[in-house]
């Protein structure tokens, strides 16, 4: 697998946008003026740069739910949407690509054409979800959406999409107890049926003299599992940097606690908990990672090795 000499994460949409948090030890957070404020939503969006033999690869990681919100926070960002190299969807939740179709409709007119998408195989599905016994329609996204910008690729299989940049797809569930969310559905013809989320994503990186640094997006079929199935294509068991939803917001402590001791399995240098992770997680995260966990909040960049 190939090194890349530098990384760059940009949170551009999470849940959280505190302008008073401190840096962190490993990037920086944007600070707000009166003139030019981030917003934060229930949704998820990354901008990641490689950096490799003197060059670099922007793209997107998953685009938040509302594109005019994640267009006003690239443009307080000073991030070029044009300047993006590949899309990458993690899943099919409307939190996730809902941005993407205000992206397309901003990049059309600027004559941006032929951009690649990386997607698992069924994102274009619609979702359900069902609350106090209630089925909620959460929408699909659609290709006829994406016309004229996007070219669509689904991954079944551990691909390299960049130099450097690798996607985990076929997440394997291998433990007894990061079990698939009951109260989330997908229509498959004309059933509703239990989603089992095969076509997550996630992604990774080497970085020369830095280590493995992993990207989630929800992690519904667990972020244990996510990581010992890219240990199995990477060979490595030490991860420097995880990032990402690990959606355990409704998990119970049982399963919290689990899940920390088989994190500490792969000696994190820095936990960095998104989006669906949940605050009592969060919480029992802190006391026991300490100063290796660290906050995320909207216009926070982490750096990984030689960025320049």
């Amino acid at each position: 697998m190939r090194e890349l000499h530098g990384l760059s994460i940009t949170s551009v949409v999470d849940n959280l946008c505190d302008a008073l948090v401190s840096d962190p030890p490993c990037g920086s957070r944007y600070r707000i003026t009166p003139e030019k404020s981030l917003y934060a939503e229930h949704g998820l969006s990354f901008f990641i740069t490689a950096f490799l033999d003197g060059k670099k690869y922007p793209f997107f990681f998953d685009f938040g739910v509302d594109g005019d919100l994640l267009l006003h926070n690239l443009n307080v960002l000073k991030i070029s949407a044009k300047s993006a190299c590949a899309f990458l969807l993690s899943h099919g939740h409307f939190d996730h690509y809902g941005g993407l179709r205000g992206l397309v409709k901003n990049l059309y007119p600027s004559g941006v054409r032929g951009v690649p998408l990386y997607l698992g195989v069924d994102c274009f599905t619609r979702r359900f979800s069902k609350r106090d016994g209630e089925l909620i329609d959460l929408g699909e996204l659609k290709k006829a959406d994406l016309e004229g910008v996007t070219r669509i690729y689904e991954v079944e299989e551990p691909m390299e999409f960049l130099p450097g940049c690798y996607i985990l797809a076929n997440i394997k569930m291998e433990n007894d107890y990061e079990r698939l969310p009951e109260d989330l559905f997908v229509k498959k013809g004309s059933e509703i049926v239990s989603d089992d989320f095969h076509e997550e994503i996630a992604l990774f990186f080497i970085v020369k003299e830095v280590g493995l640094i992993v990207v989630s997006g929800c992690a519904h079929r667990g972020i244990v599992n996510t990581l010992n199935n890219i240990a199995k294509v990477t060979g490595s068991k030490k991860v420097h940097a995880l990032i990402g939803g690990f959606h355990l917001f409704s998990a119970d402590e049982k399963r919290i606690v689990r899940t920390l001791s088989d994190l500490e399995n792969f000696s994190p240098d820095f936990i960095i908990p998104c989006h669906c992770s949940g605050f009592y997680s969060h919480q029992i995260f802190s006391r026991n990672f300490g100063e290796r966990l660290i906050l995320n909040t909207v216009g926070t960049t982490y750096r990984f090795g030689s960025t320049e």
